[in-house]
């Protein structure tokens, strides 16, 4: 039967095919109501989408950025506080050396204080001493070529003053050859040589290093009135130019005699007495023991705030340096160069204690590392200062790049709402028309 065909007229086609198309477009607006952006694919805009994309993919490189920026700021902090706790160190440490040297050293005037000599002496029972020139002397045992010998002795300290080390004994009067040669058990080493130029002996270790004291050989003469002693017929070259003897020694006898270097024999050291009592207002005593430990304890606090005071592996105050990058592709940085800011590295070598003018020396040492210290945290502030607003700058970037991407695909909200409602109401009109063209259809039907 006709009536019993579905058959659709253009007409009704065409309502179809339209209400089909607001039924998309709804989709469509009520998807971009949901994600708030009426691009949402490149399909929607390719150009907008991809812009947008870009500036996206530029504001998350520089979000990372910010992470490496906030460790740089960090790391900078850490030494700033390190800066701080060392120098409250040093304040400790100076208000340590003005009691020192109060307790120590109460008179004004330059009088001789044989404390200090007794002090020492009593430290040093096994060496000799010499009172007109206030040296230690002490033979060894071990026997070694003249070179080993040198840099022994070199290394060698002395009792009660640990800041002092000794050197080969150079013999200037008779007086020092006679203490020397009592400390003898076999021919032992001396600090002369003319192993660089022949025949011009001079004194190469001690205080008097670089001070010739004879010229030639057997039948030479000493230099400007200078103390020898050589043997009758020294020096000489027995051995030869293959073997010269270039190195001076003291014989059994107290007589001078040379050698080659690549002779063992035993080695006489020598501490200068100069260097530890050249100021007679020293008053050394076991309260300058412990004040020395009491300061070295100090320095050692420094040391360790060192240590500790790093961020993330970084640590500006053991000479580590940071560079902080500001852009994507890490063509602009700054570079903070760290410091050693362990005692020894701002400068704070003595530990002198047995000396008044020694440790107002200590006094000096503090002050320059205390500037040092301060000028760098300077420094330190103003690479800070410009981290610190490079991140605002980044920070700041980034939301200018994400809102120019945003308004490259979010969708007006007010406007999304009317275009869906009136779609809606489109698209009921289109099925109303449908329904009623439908009906019209049937009653015509109705007819044959």
């Amino acid at each position: 039967m006709v009536g019993s065909l579905a058959v659709l007229s253009a007409s009704q086609r065409q309502i179809l095919t339209a209400t089909k198309h607001l039924s998309r477009e709804t989709d469509q607006l009520q998807n971009a109501l949901a994600s708030g952006k009426d691009i949402n694919s490149a399909l929607d805009n390719p150009q907008n989408y991809f812009s947008s994309l870009s500036l996206q993919n530029r504001a998350a490189d520089i979000e990372r950025l910010l992470d490496g920026i906030g460790t740089s700021i960090r790391t900078v902090e850490e030494a700033d506080h390190g800066i701080e706790a060392i120098l409250k160190i040093l304040d400790n440490a100076e208000a340590l050396l003005n009691e020192a040297v109060l307790e120590l050293f109460p008179k004004t005037d330059e009088t001789p204080d044989a404390r200090a000599l007794e002090y020492i002496r009593d430290l040093n029972q096994d060496k000799a001493y010499f009172a007109t020139l206030g040296n230690f002397y002490t033979n060894t045992t071990d026997f070694v070529p003249w070179n080993v010998a040198r840099d022994n002795a070199e290394q060698a300290e002395l009792n009660g003053v640990p800041e002092i080390t000794g050197h080969l004994a150079t013999i200037t009067s008779q007086a020092e050859n006679d203490v020397v040669a009592g400390l003898l058990t076999a021919t032992s080493w001396l600090g002369g040589s003319d192993d660089e130029v022949e025949g011009v002996w001079r004194w190469v270790t001690g205080p008097e290093a670089g001070q010739q004291f004879w010229q030639g050989l057997a039948g030479g003469s000493a230099v400007n009135g200078m103390y020898e002693n050589w043997a009758p017929g020294e020096p000489n070259q027995f051995f030869g130019p293959g073997n010269p003897e270039n190195f001076a020694h003291l014989r059994a006898d107290a007589l001078w005699n040379d050698l080659p270097n690549n002779n063992n024999l035993n080695y006489i050291i020598e501490w200068g007495g100069g260097l530890f009592v050249q100021h007679p207002d020293v008053n050394v005593s076991t309260r300058a023991v412990e004040y020395r430990e009491d300061y070295l304890s100090l320095l050692s606090q420094i040391d360790q705030i060192t240590e500790d005071a790093h961020y993330r592996g970084i640590g500006l105050l053991q000479g580590d340096n940071l560079v902080t990058y500001f852009d994507e592709d890490r063509s602009k940085s700054l570079v903070t160069d760290g410091i050693d800011a362990s005692s020894l590295g701002i400068g704070l070598t003595g530990d002198n204690f047995f000396s008044k003018t020694e440790m107002l020396k200590l006094f000096d040492e503090i002050r320059e590392a205390r500037q040092f210290l301060r000028t760098y945290n300077s420094s330190l502030q103003s690479d800070l200062s410009i981290i610190t607003t490079r991140q605002t700058f980044s920070r700041n970037t980034i939301n200018h790049l994400r809102a120019g991407a945003d308004d490259l695909v979010v969708a007006d909200q007010n406007q999304l709402g009317a275009e869906l409602l009136a779609s809606a109401v489109r698209q009921r009109l289109a099925i109303t028309t449908l329904a009623l063209n439908a009906q019209s259809q049937q009653s015509i039907f109705r007819l044959f």
